[in-house]
């Protein structure tokens, strides 16, 4: 279900962090699903358990999961609307940083979200 990239410039926890929220909004991970202990899958992906429990950490503070002490890390209720826009969010921060960088305003990025949207709707279907 997780996999590791060690050459992205992308630290290992937010690796973590970016595919479960990812897997949650894609309907893989169901909320009330009980996370693989820490151990468990840094034992799978062979990195840190720390690093496991960082990014655990992380999605429990920002509402993802929740710990239950004894018992381990399940999947959160929240809204699927959330937990999409949290999926796309880094990324749209990203572009509008490119964007930006190019000079090119907000409105002339959406306009090229517009015309990329019409370019791509044969694919979409």
């Amino acid at each position: 279900m997780f996999t590791i990239d060690p050459r992205s410039p992308s630290p290992l926890y937010e690796q973590l962090i970016e595919q479960t929220i990812r897997s949650i909004a894609r309907g893989l991970i169901r909320p009330g699903e009980q996370m693989p202990s820490v151990r468990e899958l840094a034992g799978s992906l062979f990195i840190n358990p720390n690093t496991v429990a960082r990014a655990y950490q992380e999605l429990e503070s920002r509402g993802f999961i929740t710990t239950m002490r004894g018992k381990g890390s399940f999947v959160a209720d929240m809204p699927l609307s959330l937990v999409r826009e949290e999926a796309l969010k880094q990324k749209m921060y990203e572009l509008r940083a490119v964007a930006k960088e190019l000079d090119v305003s907000d409105e002339e990025l959406c306009q090229m979200m517009e015309r990329i949207k019409e370019e791509h709707k044969h694919v979409d279907r």
